[in-house]
């Protein structure tokens, strides 16, 4: 007689649960991330258009920021091997700075893969 209550109470519980979680809301779909600006095929045009005209200040802080956004993702790219995507990287920051002496982010990411080569014992690439 002790069985029929325990399963009685038991198909509540888990009908009470099931009930419950139906009542809430599904959790929202993760955002999607924002494609960047800048890929490496508007980075080689900002790169011919630069070389037209060097002295045009716009045009060579966009093509700065090209360069960042650019070494940005080739270094926080899961699907390069660290020996591929860090010395890209920091050749694509050095040439940020070379436009834009005054871009923080590139000067941080740049010492921030000297560093790692340096702890290494291994030289940073040219």
């Amino acid at each position: 007689m002790r069985v029929l209550p325990l399963f009685l109470s038991a198909a509540l519980m888990s009908t009470a649960g099931a009930a419950l979680a139906a009542s809430k809301p599904a959790p929202a779909p993760a955002a999607k991330a924002a494609a960047p600006k800048y890929d490496e095929a508007k980075l080689k045009t900002l790169e011919a258009k630069l070389a037209k005209n060097p002295k045009d200040a716009k045009l060579k802080n966009e093509t700065a920021e090209a360069n960042f956004q650019v070494g940005f993702a080739m270094m926080n790219n899961d699907n390069l091997p660290p020996r591929m995507k860090y010395p890209g990287a920091l050749k694509l920051y050095r040439r940020a700075l070379v436009l834009n002496p005054k871009h923080v982010e590139a000067a941080k990411n740049k010492a921030l893969i000297e560093g790692i080569y340096k702890d290494m014992g291994r030289p940073i690439p040219g």
